[in-house]
Parts: C-alpha cells; sequence; structure tokens
C-alpha cells in the first residue's frame, strides 16, 4: 500500500515550522531583521496611504510651483533670453514645458498684479508640503500635541517650499554649466548626476529639519536623507526617458489622459520611495528591531512600535497615553534576539 496522502492540518504544521525558522533567523542576524523591521513600520503607518496623498497633492502643486519658479527666473533673466531659455528647459519637463510656458506669458507685468500672482502660486504649491509634513511627523510618531501651531507651521510649510524651488533653480542652473563643456560628454554628466544628488541630499536633509516637529539631529535625518536624495535623482534623469514610453502604452487605454497616469505612476513611485527612505530612518533612530513575524510572540522592539503608536494620539499637553502587552515579551536570550541596548525613548 502507498503512503497515505498528507492533509491540510500537516501542510499548515510545516509551514509554521518554516515560518518560525525564518522568524528565529531574522530576529539573529540584523541583516534580515532590519529590513523587515522597516517593512512592518511601513504597514503599520499605513505607508501605501501615506504615499498616496504626497502623490495626489504633489501632482496638485506640480504646475503652480513649476509656473511660479519660471516667472521668477523669466523675470531675473529678462536681460539674458538665451540663459533664461536652457535654464527653463533642465527645470521644466518636457511634456509640460509647453503649458508652463504659455500661463508664463500670461503673468501680468504690474508690480501689485506680479506680487499678488506669485503669492498665489506659492500658496497653491504648498499642498504637497503640508502633506509631507503629515506624513513625517506620522511616521516619527511625533504627538499631536507637539506639532508645530496656527502660525509657526504654514510659515515653516511655506519656507520648506521656498527651499525646495530654490534648490529646483540650482539643479537647472547645474545642468546648464555642465553641458556648456560639449568636449567632456561622460565627464559633464556624471559631474551633473553627483551635483544634482548632493543638492536634494541637503535641500531634503534642511526641509525635513524645518517640518518635523521636534528637534532632530542631523544623524537622525540623513539615513532618510540619502535613499531619498538617490531616489529623486534616478526619478528626475530616468523619467525623462522612461515617461514618453509609459505615455505611449497607456494611451490605448487612457487616450488624452496618459500623461497624467504616466506622471501619477512616477511620481506614486518616488513618493513610496521617500516612504521607506523616511521609515527607515525612525526604525534605526527608534531601534525599532528585530519586530516579531509572529504576533502572538511580540519582541521588545514590538512593544516599543505599539507604544509609540499610542502615544502619538495625544492631543493636549496634559494628556499621556501609554501601551503595555498584557504578557511581556520574552527575553532575548528566549527567542534569539541579537543583543542589543534597550530601545531610545
Amino acid at each position: 500500500m502507498g503512503r497515505p496522502r498528507a492533509g491540510p492540518g500537516a501542510a499548515l504544521t510545516r509551514f509554521g515550522r518554516v515560518l518560525e525558522r525564518l522568524d528565529r533567523l531574522q530576529r539573529r542576524r540584523a541583516g534580515l531583521g532590519f529590513p523587515f523591521a522597516v517593512l512592518r513600520k511601513y504597514l503599520d503607518d499605513g505607508g501605501g496611504r501615506e504615499a498616496a496623498l504626497i502623490t495626489y497633492y504633489g501632482f496638485l502643486s506640480l504646475f503652480p510651483a513649476l509656473l511660479l519658479a519660471q516667472t521668477v527666473v523669466t523675470r531675473a533673466l529678462a536681460q539674458r533670453p538665451e540663459l533664461q531659455q536652457r535654464l527653463i528647459l533642465a527645470m521644466v519637463p518636457p511634456s509640460l514645458q509647453s503649458t508652463v510656458t504659455n500661463a508664463a506669458t500670461a503673468v501680468p507685468d504690474s508690480p501689485v498684479a506680479l506680487a499678488a500672482g506669485l503669492t498665489g502660486l506659492l500658496l497653491s504649491g504648498t499642498g504637497v508640503v503640508f502633506a509631507a509634513a503629515r506624513t513625517l511627523n506620522h511616521l516619527a510618531a511625533v504627538p499631536y500635541r507637539r506639532r508645530t501651531g496656527m502660525v509657526s507651521g504654514p510659515v515653516r510649510v511655506v519656507a520648506a517650499l521656498i527651499l525646495i524651488l530654490s534648490g529646483v533653480v540650482t539643479v537647472g542652473c547645474l545642468i546648464v554649466v555642465t553641458a556648456a563643456y560639449p568636449g567632456l560628454p561622460w565627464a559633464s554628466r556624471i559631474l551633473a548626476v553627483v551635483g544634482e544628488g548632493t543638492i536634494v541630499f541637503v535641500v531634503l536633509l534642511l526641509v525635513a529639519r524645518l517640518l518635523l516637529a521636534r528637534p532632530a539631529p542631523v544623524r537622525a535625518l540623513w539615513p532618510a536623507a540619502l535613499p531619498g536624495a538617490v531616489a529623486v535623482t534616478c526619478t528626475l534623469e530616468l523619467g525623462a526617458a522612461f515617461l514618453p514610453g509609459l505615455v505611449r502604452r497607456a494611451g490605448p487605454v487612457y487616450g488624452g489622459f496618459a500623461t497624467v497616469a504616466g506622471m501619477f505612476t512616477l511620481l506614486y513611485v518616488l513618493s513610496n520611495a521617500l516612504v521607506f527612505a523616511a521609515e527607515t530612518a525612525a526604525v534605526r533612530q527608534a531601534r525599532l528591531w528585530p519586530r516579531a513575524v509572529d504576533r502572538s510572540l511580540p519582541t521588545g522592539a514590538d512593544a516599543h512600535a505599539l507604544e509609540l503608536l499610542a502615544r502619538e494620539q495625544e492631543r493636549i499637553p496634559d494628556q499621556r497615553i501609554s501601551s503595555r502587552l498584557l504578557r511581556p515579551p520574552p527575553r532575548r536570550a528566549d527567542r534569539g534576539e541579537a543583543s542589543r541596548p534597550p530601545p531610545a525613548r
């Protein structure tokens, strides 16, 4: 007689054993436990939802922000039309250049009307910065009672947007300068990419310091700014190459909305990359690893992560919220966790 066929219960038992071994392994190895902890925190914080909000507001803020930058450049370089054109081509994506240029020519020349128009464009472009500020403070588990007030908050957001637009203009100037050396195409291209990444890194670092509603040293922010700068640089460099392909493939389905679909796709990929970068810095700063694969056997990092999620909901100065597990996490030696200092508060 043949061996009896194993039932679903045996398969579940084998799967449970494999899962337990993987859990023990990732608790011992930081190279496995840290990425898993970042993924767990991304899921706990609703990282996909946060990236979607940044994508939505980023798309709505893209046109007024680019129009504001082009209007300022046009007025500042009115006597240098050739340099002005090169800088605009370096700043504005090709698919938006005609639209932004036509809108910029319609901006009034009267000083009062121009100032009012620039102010309106500046305020219209702050939507994505407000979304980024909310996401950044949520991922860092900053309690609501500590977040900036009704006056200082918008001022920080406007300052952050001005800083971002300054970075965009600086990157455009760098591209124009490096393109002036045609005899060294590869060297100038590498120099442009490295300089672009450096500018983006500095901008992200300063913007995070502005938007985070609590003091944060550079050592806590650079782990987010560095991969974020790489993601932004790759998007800027590869977007011009991949966006036309995305538009062509989306054309049969979306028709005239193909460009919008392609831009939304790139913005959503970039937003997710920035959210993951921020989660990496948050896990590193709060030492939120290793996390448990089996949630019935939580680790100390699980308890601390739940405590931070609860503490974030404190709304008024005198409110304090704490979280505790009915069964305390087992000792590190019992669960095979690597020996580390306790998580920072």
